[in-house]
């Protein structure tokens, strides 16, 4: 059973992943990643280059606005966290530097046009135990902060997207075992979630003002196996933009091999879960 977007076909495939990693003492390392699937050939994907103080992404890259600027539930939000440029380019560019502790990060086509749908910026930081970014992409801006409050924490945010302004907060209090999170904005949005960990299990669940809600829950069962569990319902809208059902039982054969059997529903269509659309089994090797 493959989602709607179309996932791996019937039968045997084989992904893989390389990761190549050369570094220093002085701080200095550059990882090559690659990639293979289903009987492709091996492609180099993403190039990570690091010093002491600049970094340097190419590939599929965390676009700057949105690593810095941290929007609330139900808001817009900046950019994506899979950003892979335009097709001319074949790909996106990151730079970031570290100094004093803040962070400064500009992100574009591999071109570097600096083109207003492509170009992002982004600065994040911490203030006297307050930590805030600022994100900006062509018109869009962003600005949010967090910081302890009430036992638990606060987090705060404001942009204007499209031409739409909105402001949301989020709160989390911790009651004993439980935590419980709130968040509203002044659009109407609002996310009610709890989480908590009985006997060893961790669970959690929310609901919010699209009637749409999620329950999810891991833990170990007997024999050394870890099962996961995961649910999310349609919004009222569309009942079937939400993943649906997941469930998946691991088992770690040795410290290189580890048995994974699972089911996703991907009733959203997405094909950018935790698993494979419809039942598989996989035998996972890290090297």
């Amino acid at each position: 059973m493959d989602s709607a977007e179309g996932s791996l076909p019937d039968g045997v495939n084989l992904d893989v992943d390389l990761d190549v990693t050369l570094s220093n003492a002085g701080g200095y390392s550059a990882t090559l990643s690659g990639a293979l699937e289903s009987g492709g050939n091996l492609a180099a994907e993403d190039l990570t280059v690091t010093t002491p103080v600049l970094t340097i992404n190419v590939g599929e890259v965390v676009e700057a606005a949105n690593s810095a600027y941290s929007d609330i539930s139900g808001m817009a939000g900046l950019g994506t966290d899979e950003f892979t440029g335009s097709e001319d380019d074949g790909g996106a560019v990151r730079v970031s530097a570290s100094a004093g502790g803040m962070n400064v990060a500009y992100s574009d086509t591999k071109s570097m046009t600096g083109e207003d749908e492509n170009a992002s910026f982004g600065i994040a930081g911490e203030l006297g135990g307050v930590s805030f970014g600022i994100g900006s992409k062509g018109d869009d801006w962003g600005i949010s902060a967090s910081g302890s409050a009430f036992g638990g924490s606060i987090a705060v945010a404001s942009e204007e997207v499209d031409g739409d302004s909105e402001t949301g907060v989020e709160i989390t209090v911790p009651l004993g075992d439980m935590s419980v999170t709130v968040s509203a904005t002044d659009g109407d949005d609002w996310e009610a979630g709890v989480s908590t960990s009985i006997a060893g299990a961790s669970i959690s669940a929310s609901v919010n003002d699209n009637e749409q809600s999620e329950l999810a829950l891991s833990t170990a069962i007997a024999g050394g196996f870890n099962l996961t569990v995961a649910y999310e319902s349609g919004t009222e809208e569309d009942s079937e933009d939400g993943n649906g059902t997941q469930v998946a039982l691991e088992y770690t054969l040795s410290d290189s091999t580890t048995l994974t059997v699972s089911y996703n529903e991907d009733m959203d269509g997405d094909d950018d879960d935790d698993y494979d659309a419809g039942t598989s089994a996989s035998l996972g090797f890290t090297f």
